[in-house]
């Protein structure tokens, strides 16, 4: 059957599944960003709409209900895993303002933004971590299941994402949490030392030392980050469950 058959065989499943497929790939790392080209995203997302049309099951009874449920599950899929690289994000932009680099942005061209300079090789780390746990075999099962439910609790979705963006915060604090430590050490370090030695220019001192140690220990504190954000990946089978049970 080529693919022409399989649409008109499938057109009144093809809308809803379609739409529900393509919003939650819309927040994947890598395959959502925008420097991704708007053609291999459609394309994705038509691939992977053509593979679940024969094994689902969509209630065509009320078009207009099924886009509206396929469109909410379909976002908050997404948003389950946006909130783990916003949390790594915004650790990135917290070591780049301690570290004294805010100023210094460049083009991201994951999110079409000038970020920081670590935000960039931060988000890297956190897409590949994704890919390795193989957390995108995990939304398309959890599409899958999706249309397995025959009511759609709305509330209790709604709730569940909102309980899990909560972690935000936590993750973005336990990434940063060995650099920041260091960080302020070393401030007070050279605040008792310009208290001793009033004459000498600690900011000349001060701004390559937080430079240096900052980057020393970035580089000792990645298995650590490895190791968290893995965590909070793998945690995100439970949301998952939330949404399609």
């Amino acid at each position: 059957m080529d693919i022409y058959n399989l649409i008109v065989t499938y057109s009144d499943n093809f809308i809803p599944v379609f739409i529900r497929v393509s919003i939650m790939l819309a927040f994947i790392p890598f395959i959502g960003a925008r420097m991704t080209p708007v053609v291999v995203r459609i394309g994705i997302a038509l691939a992977l709409t053509l593979l679940l049309l024969p094994v689902v099951k969509v209630n065509t009874e009320n078009l207009l209900l099924s886009v509206f449920e396929a469109f909410f599950v379909g976002l908050a899929m997404g948003l389950s895993i946006r909130i783990i690289i916003s949390a790594i994000e915004m650790a990135a932009q917290w070591i780049n303002l301690q570290l004294g680099l805010g100023m210094a942005t460049i083009f991201n061209p994951l999110v079409g933004e000038a970020l920081g300079p670590l935000t960039f090789f931060y988000t890297l780390l956190g897409m590949v971590v994704f890919f390795m746990l193989d957390m995108h075999h995990y939304f398309i099962e959890g599409i899958t299941r999706s249309f397995e439910l025959t009511h759609i609790r709305y509330s209790s979705i709604f709730q569940g994402i909102i309980e899990y963006s909560k972690v935000m915060f936590p993750l973005a604090f336990k990434i940063t949490a060995p650099v920041l430590l260091v960080q302020m050490i070393i401030n007070i370090a050279m605040g008792f030392i310009s208290k001793v030695m009033p004459q000498a220019n600690i900011f000349f001192v001060a701004l390559p030392l937080n430079i240096f140690s900052g980057i020393f220990f970035i580089i000792l504190s990645i298995p650590i980050m490895l190791a968290v954000v893995a965590r909070y990946f793998i945690n995100i089978k439970d949301a998952l469950q939330v949404i399609t049970r």
